[in-house]
């Protein structure tokens, strides 16, 4: 009698909990892609923040400082490139979590 209790009990708490469950772990997955992301655009940008450091530290006369000015406008362009691709992954990651929000939704108990 209270084995068959206990087992109505898990059954009902597992479907209760089910969905608290799949949102946990589709935050947490979120999250760390999230972070992931992040943590790669800050190197990614740290690096060309350096690079741009040592390309001063190395104008010495007129066409080393037309050089670097050349090389600034590249490297805008390749920042404005990033900043793009950047953009479109967070789109993707935030497309993501709402088709997971949406499968949770869906899937939940009535």
């Amino acid at each position: 009698m209270y084995t068959n209790m206990f087992q109505n009990f898990n059954k009902d708490s597992e479907k209760t909990f089910a969905p608290v469950l799949k949102y946990n772990q589709l935050v947490a997955n979120n999250f760390t892609a999230l972070t992931n992301l992040q943590l790669d655009a800050a190197r990614q940008y740290a690096e060309i923040g350096l690079a741009q450091l040592q390309l001063g530290s190395q104008v010495k006369d007129v066409p080393s400082l037309v050089n670097m000015g050349t090389k600034q406008l590249e490297t805008m362009t390749r920042i404005s490139q990033q900043m793009m691709e950047d953009a479109k992954k967070l789109a993707a990651l935030t497309q993501e979590f709402k088709a997971g929000l949406e499968n949770i939704a869906t899937d939940a108990p009535k």
